[in-house]
C-alpha cells in the first residue's frame, strides 16, 4: 500500500491543536480511506507520527525509545477508537521553560458495558485517553 507523505508544511504540530486537527481529518475521511490510515497507524505507528506530524528531533527520538508493546498498544487503541467513529482524549500539556523537565505518559484504554433489560445487548464502550505532562 502507498501511503503518501506530507512535506513538513502540511504537517500538524504534536500539540492539542495538531491532534484535535488530525483527529477530525481522519474522522471525516470516508470509510475505506479511514480504514487504510488506520491499518497504516496499527502497522507502523512511528512512521506514522513521523508522517503526520512536526516531530522535533527529542520527540522523534522519544518516540523510537518507547518500550514497543507499549507503542502498539497505544497505537492499537486509537485505531480501533477512531474505526469505530470515536473521539480520543488527548491533553499534551505545554513545555515548561526548563528543557530538563521529565516528561510523563499516561495512557489508559477502559471499556464499559451497558445493558437494558428486555433489549439486545450493546456493544461496549470504549474510552482511550493520552495525557502527556511535565514535571
Amino acid at each position: 500500500m502507498l501511503v503518501h507523505k506530507k512535506n513538513k508544511n502540511m504537517k500538524s504540530n504534536f500539540d492539542n491543536v495538531g491532534f484535535s486537527q488530525e483527529q477530525t481529518r481522519i474522522l471525516s475521511l470516508p470509510l475505506a480511506e479511514r480504514a487504510k490510515e488506520t491499518d497504516f497507524i496499527r502497522r507502523d505507528p512511528v512512521d506514522w507520527m513521523d508522517d503526520t506530524f512536526d516531530l522535533t528531533a527529542t520527540q522523534y527520538d522519544q518516540l523510537v525509545g518507547m518500550d514497543s508493546n507499549l507503542l502498539n498498544e497505544i497505537a492499537t487503541a486509537v485505531a480501533d477508537t477512531w474505526d469505530k467513529g470515536n473521539l480520543v482524549s488527548f491533553n499534551k500539556a505545554s513545555r515548561p521553560d526548563s528543557d530538563q523537565s521529565p516528561k510523563d505518559l499516561f495512557f489508559s484504554r477502559q471499556s464499559q458495558q451497558q445493558f437494558t433489560f428486555s433489549e439486545e445487548p450493546q456493544q461496549a464502550l470504549e474510552q482511550v485517553s493520552i495525557w502527556i505532562r511535565y514535571r
